[in-house]
């Protein structure tokens, strides 16, 4: 047996590789963003008491997979179902695991908007749904305070109607940064169940968070509806709040999110959505 031999390293050797860690370090750490670590988390439902809707096969696939994906960088705080979640998505301070526990909620089930007041979003209790105007969502200025609020559901982002803002001032009106979802279809099926993970893994590359949504759920086989939406204020040098709707919902990423303003109440004075059919 060879006895253990003792490795010498020379003292600029030594300095050379302390200068490399930092650099390294410094490369690691995100910039514009008082976050080096975010949080997210996860409510999910694939299948519905009493069958009230159509089970989902692929959904906690979609949902499992972009939080083993997420977590390798960032603080999964939570992963649960919709049974009797509906008061989760209130402004509820004591109800814990809600959207503002959270910097981005990935949300996996059916939902609506077209021709209602509210956007939906199905909870596994039969006939229940989370409804944006009628549970006072308002998101960004509790607990954590989200940023993202993130739907794969069907139609939360439509404007078909023209009321889209009518449906998500309130939830906006707390400081969230963007809304993701969809405004016609979201499908599951064997082709999708990884968008999840590609959204997940198109933060990490540091895409903005909008194609991240867009590309990460865009499908070779389904015809993929996704849509996002943020808001703008006039307090900028610019002074002009579609202008600056327009730089946050193309600019904002998972790594700067932390150097973008909260616009809050009357300071959210313009909406902005992006979309794209069939993806």
């Amino acid at each position: 047996m060879s006895p253990l031999k003792c490795l010498a390293i020379k003292p600029e050797t030594l300095m050379r590789m302390a200068l490399g860690i930092a650099l390294l370090a410094a490369i690691l750490v995100p910039t514009g963003s008082a976050l080096a670590v975010a949080r997210f988390g996860t409510r999910c439902q694939k299948e519905f008491q009493n069958g009230w809707r159509a089970t989902l096969p692929y959904m906690w696939d979609r949902c499992g997979w972009f939080n083993d994906e997420l977590d390798d960088t960032d603080t999964k705080v939570f992963y649960w179902n919709l049974h009797g979640a509906r008061n989760s998505f209130s402004t509820c301070d004591s109800c814990g695991n809600g959207v503002d526990d959270v910097h981005l909620l990935y949300v996996g089930t059916h939902g609506g908007a077209i021709n209602d007041t509210n956007a939906r979003l199905v909870m596994w209790d039969q006939n229940v749904r989370a409804l944006s105007i009628t549970d006072t969502w308002r998101y960004g200025d509790e607990n954590t305070g989200a940023a993202f609020f993130a739907q794969y559901a069907c139609e939360t982002l439509t404007n078909g109607d023209g009321n889209i803002w009518s449906r998500w001032r309130t939830a906006f009106r707390g400081g969230l940064i963007m809304a993701l979802g969809s405004h016609d279809k979201l499908w599951d099926s064997v082709t999708t169940n990884e968008t999840g993970e590609d959204f997940a893994d198109d933060l990490q590359k540091g895409k903005v968070v909008k194609w991240a949504w867009f590309d990460g759920n865009g499908d070779w086989w389904e015809d993929q509806d996704v849509a996002v939406m943020a808001t703008g204020s006039s307090q900028t040098a610019a002074n002009d709040a579609s202008a600056d709707c327009k730089f946050r919902r193309d600019n904002v990423k998972w790594q700067n999110f932390g150097s973008f303003a909260r616009w809050r109440d009357g300071q959210a004075e313009w909406w902005c959505r992006s979309r794209i059919d069939n993806n």
